[in-house]
């Protein structure tokens, strides 16, 4: 056996010749002595390696242009071997003449690797200095690391779409554009058994950028430079990127994302809902809603005959409330169609919060205003303004979101919405839903291409709103398309209306429940009622208001359905303080003996089979320390939740409690459990919802 250990020490010898490595008692990562690339990341002492070998290890990719032509692509494995500088918690690594065509030592390019003596999660950060008088950065992708992972060994999670999805063995690449629908969290988990892997942006700022993952290939992130193109521009550490080990599921990921955003996001700033002024308690109280269309006398009755059915708080999200075609001749939205004043009084003198829709992107550019609003458009490095069509065949100009011209004009649609028409609610299509653009326009006062003034512009724009209807004294609600953190700050809620699919997991509330709001749960309506009412479930279970279908839900044919929804609904209005104000803790496997549904759900792919288990249920904890045990039931017959409870998992320890079953008729005491993992029984009515409600009641 000595030529074992021998081979073992001469291999030992060689890596240590030809790589750098900074450790903590958690984890360790490694850099090459010759690229500077990452060679290794993993926990300390053993466990799952995450990089493979290369020949050419990368950190760093940058993309140069001399204006908007002439692309240059150099990275750190192409350079001339770095000068390293190694201290005991930090490494620095610096390329100090890097090439450009015609420019012999253009780019001086410097990173760091930070990692604390105890901690699990190293800082990486990049800074480039230019030279150049031709060429400006473009793009920087950073970190880069390849091979990281293999094809179909590990698990991926990222935050894509309403909740997030969960990858399991991924092959194929995952990719997503931060922040919008595809990417509304900064951060990628990968999971190999019980060993993950973190890698989260933990930028404040925002800025615009793009996580790419191929299993067995390159893992990066790019971002536009602020001053595209621009000569000479650099790149100074906009922000931190954290490489992170753990040990878990994507759950444990999540709650270390979260532990970083409540401590420093400016978007968690203001605090929990609970706690905050300036959130809409109004909308916070909504269980379910319709979306309903046209002049009042056809939605009012509408609403009506919902909120009846439903019996527990409502809200209408209101389409086609203006004379002119959606999607044509924004931002006109006035005249209203005749009654709107008086039916949005009506109703929301009958408790149901009514929201109209605007669009707080977009400007037609055939509207006669826009002649005056084209200089605040967004531009191409050309000076023409960005346009996007939708279904309607309307050319639609992208407006730059830091020009006080279209903040003004929004703030003034939403003002006159209130003031005028007695609404107490607007939706701001497309702010968290579509990823920022570009813009090159020099006299809109931010830096040319990108920058972190996308997310400042919008945060302008409607912090504003929320301090007039704060100081009015007006409980109004504003939300928007889809999930993006940065804006939750400035909105109360976000719709996640786009199809669902079987993979997804809760990312999104196991991060940021108790911070904002999330409402929609209608792609699987008119597909049967086993699907519809497995959407429901999951989507109540995982923390969403439901709803969001049209009123055919109020025709007979679909009266199973209706009952499915207003049940639900009549269970969460006994579940505020958890499902609205408490944080998702962990969810909760159904039992083995729990039957499978099958149906089919409507998602980008056309027509898909899912098969979930008819119960779902989750762990929730109260801002009060009670815990609550949610769950829902698909099927047409009761069945039994049992599960384990770990109040460990909620920061609770050696706790006595009392308890109580939640139904929407009511809570009713039952008996109680005793310590910290335990197991609980409660019968879950078919087509249902129900919970166990634990209170702390002192020390064992």
């Amino acid at each position: 056996m000595w030529w074992m250990l021998a081979a073992a020490l001469c291999s030992q010898s060689a890596e240590e010749a030809t790589s750098v490595r900074i450790e903590s008692t958690r984890m360790e990562i490694a850099f090459s002595a010759a690229t500077g690339g990452v060679t290794s990341i993993g926990p300390t002492g053993g466990g799952t390696r995450f990089v493979g070998d290369t020949a050419r290890p990368l950190l760093w990719r940058l993309s140069l242009r001399a204006g908007d032509k002439d692309e240059v692509v150099v990275d750190n494995a192409g350079a001339a071997p770095p000068q390293i500088t190694q201290r005991a918690r930090q490494i620095d690594i610096v390329w100090p003449s890097v090439d450009l065509p015609g420019e012999a030592g253009a780019l001086t390019v410097r990173a760091r690797c930070s990692l604390p003596s105890a901690g699990d999660t190293a800082s990486v950060r990049l800074w480039v200095t230019n030279r150049s008088a031709r060429f400006g950065l473009w793009e920087v992708h950073f970190p880069v690391i390849a091979p990281l992972s293999a094809a179909g060994k590990a698990d991926v999670a990222i935050g894509r779409g309403n909740w997030g999805e969960l990858h399991r063995a991924a092959q194929a690449e995952i990719a997503g554009e931060y922040p919008s629908h595809n990417l509304p969290m900064q951060l990628v988990l990968v999971n190999a058994g019980e060993d993950g892997l973190y890698l989260a942006a933990h930028d404040t700022g925002a800025w615009p950028k793009r996580f790419s993952l191929t299993p067995g290939g390159e893992f990066r992130v790019t971002t536009p430079a602020a001053g595209m193109g621009v000569a000479g521009s650099g790149w100074q550490a906009p922000y931190p990127f954290a490489i992170g080990v753990y040990r878990g599921d994507w759950m444990a990921g999540c709650k270390r994302y979260r532990a970083w955003a409540v401590r420093n996001a400016p978007w968690t700033r203001r605090g929990p809902l609970a706690k905050r002024p300036d959130a809409c308690q109004r909308l916070a109280k909504v269980c379910t809603w319709l979306t309903a269309w046209g002049a009042a006398e056809e939605v009012v009755p509408a609403v009506e005959r919902y909120a009846a059915a439903v019996g527990a708080p409502v809200g209408v999200h209101w389409y086609g409330w203006h004379q002119t075609p959606f999607d044509i001749d924004y931002p006109a939205y006035f005249p209203t169609k005749p009654g709107m004043r008086e039916g949005a009084d009506r109703l929301t003198r009958a408790g149901v919060v009514v929201m109209p829709y605007i669009n707080a992107r977009l400007w037609d550019s055939a509207n006669k205003e826009f002649a005056q609003a084209r200089a605040h458009a967004c531009k191409s490095p050309a000076g023409d303004p960005l346009i996007e069509e939708y279904g309607s065949g309307a050319k639609l100009a992208v407006m730059c979101p830091t020009q006080s011209f279209w903040q003004e004009r929004v703030r003034s649609i939403m003002r006159r919405l209130v003031e005028e028409y007695g609404v107490n609610a607007v939706y701001l299509d497309q702010i968290a839903s579509a990823p920022p653009r570009t813009c090159f326009d020099a006299s809109h006062g931010h830096p040319l291409g990108s920058g972190r003034w996308w997310v400042d512009g919008y945060r302008q724009m409607l912090e504003p709103l929320k301090a007039w209807c704060a100081a009015t004294g007006r409980d109004i609600g504003l939300t928007s398309e889809n999930d993006a953190e940065p804006y939750m700050d400035s909105v109360d809620g976000h719709l996640i209306w786009t199809p669902r699919e079987a993979h997804e997991i809760p990312m999104t509330t196991a991060v940021y429940s108790g911070y904002t709001l999330y409402f929609g749960s209608n792609r699987a309506f008119g597909n049967g009622h086993v699907p519809f009412a497995l959407c429901q479930a999951r989507d109540f279970v995982w923390g969403a208001q439901l709803g969001w279908d049209g009123p055919a839900l109020l025709e007979p044919a679909h009266a199973e359905e209706l009952e499915v929804q207003a049940r639900l609904a009549r269970v969460r209005s006994r579940l505020l303080d958890a499902l609205a104000y408490g944080e998702l803790v962990r969810v909760l496997p159904a039992p083995s003996e729990t039957p499978k549904l099958s149906g089919v759900w409507n998602t980008w792919s056309g027509n898909r089979e899912v098969t979930l288990p008819a119960l779902h249920a989750a762990l929730w904890r109260c801002r009060d320390g009670s815990l609550v045990v949610v769950a829902a039931n698909a099927d047409t017959r009761p069945h039994v939740f049992r599960g384990t409870v770990d109040a460990a998992l909620a920061g609770l320890r050696g706790t006595r409690w009392t308890a109580a079953r939640v139904t929407e008729e009511g809570e009713a005491p039952v008996d109680a459990p005793a310590g910290n993992r335990f197991e609980v029984a409660f019968e879950v009515p078919a087509r249902s919802g129900a919970a166990l409600r634990l209170r702390p009641r002192g020390r064992l």
